[in-house]
């Protein structure tokens, strides 16, 4: 079964595509002049659709390599440069024989790749507003109108996970406003052993290491999320998720503060490791840096 259906897809008409294209709001959120800034150039424009980034596991990589080999066959429909450092975005309509060949390699991945075929790597906000959505008009329509209505499928950009432009990046822990010596000790106490996972971490005063017990989990942004989640029920402080070392750095400046300098997760892991444990802890990875990530720019009708 081709887990993917044809649809029109919405380009906004507007005479400046810079300020329609917008990264989405949980980035930079320990730095308001970015957003400052934003708002300045945006002025009075509407600025954030909804997206999924879906990755498939394609190691021979007959998806997205083929598909952009075509770009002689397709209508390019947008080419623009994106506000805030976000570099350069072009898009191509898939249509007609090339979309039905397409469909037919999408089919024949997901039979190989049966168990797992693909992950959400960007947007499960999005996804899961996507099916509250459609679990709400299912409410007031029939049986018949809930199988074919354009709500019952949320849009995604597919892309593989295998490709070379596609970096995984950390996402790194901020806890401010917490009294972060008994915060480093009891980490230390509770989830560190020899030989674990190096983590560096930094205050206004100090920095050092602590080396996460492997035994815990086999991803040291899950042993720490969770140490986290778990110490902050109980003790003060705020946590954020930063991009970037520099932005982590200047954070743990403050008073009062400890920032966590996460490793990235190597991409051969994801698969592996949400096939055997499940979903992976939030804000485990980022596809690119801050200002590398997905610009929003495409809509869907679905009603």
């Amino acid at each position: 079964m081709n887990v993917f259906l044809p649809a029109d897809i919405l380009i906004p008409d507007v005479e400046s595509m810079e300020k329609w294209s917008v990264i989405a709001c949980d980035q930079f959120s320990s730095q308001p002049e970015y957003w400052k800034d934003v708002k300045e150039t945006v002025g009075d424009a509407p600025v954030e659709l909804p997206h999924v980034l879906l990755l498939c596991d394609d190691r021979s990589d007959g998806l997205m390599k083929w598909l952009s080999g075509k770009k002689e066959e397709m209508r390019k429909i947008y080419n623009f440069n994106l506000m805030k450092e976000g570099g350069h975005i072009s898009g191509w309509l898939v249509s007609g024989k090339l979309a039905k060949d397409f469909e037919k390699k999408i089919t024949s991945y997901e039979n190989i790749s049966a168990e797992m075929p693909y992950a959400v790597g960007d947007g499960n906000h999005s996804m899961a507003t996507a099916k509250v959505c459609y679990e709400n008009y299912k409410k007031t329509h029939s049986d018949t109108e809930n199988a074919n209505a354009p709500a019952r499928y949320a849009m995604v950009e597919l892309e593989n996970i295998h490709d070379e432009a596609l970096k995984f990046s950390p996402i790194h822990r901020i806890v401010t406003e917490t009294d972060e010596e008994a915060l480093l000790e009891e980490l230390q106490k509770t989830c560190c052993a020899p030989e674990g996972y190096p983590v560096q971490w930094y205050t206004k005063e100090r920095q050092g290491v602590l080396y996460l017990n492997p035994n815990k989990s086999r991803l040291a942004v899950a042993i720490l999320q969770r140490f986290l989640d778990e110490y902050l029920k109980n003790h003060r402080g705020k946590m954020d998720y930063i991009h970037g070392e520099e932005a982590l750095k200047n954070l743990a400046e403050k008073e009062n503060a400890v920032g966590f300098l996460l490793p990235a997760m190597e991409k051969r892991e994801l698969f592996p490791y949400v096939t055997e444990s499940g979903t992976l802890p939030r804000k485990t990875f980022s596809m690119g840096h801050a200002t590398e990530k997905r610009y929003y720019l495409e809509a869907r009708q679905i009603r």
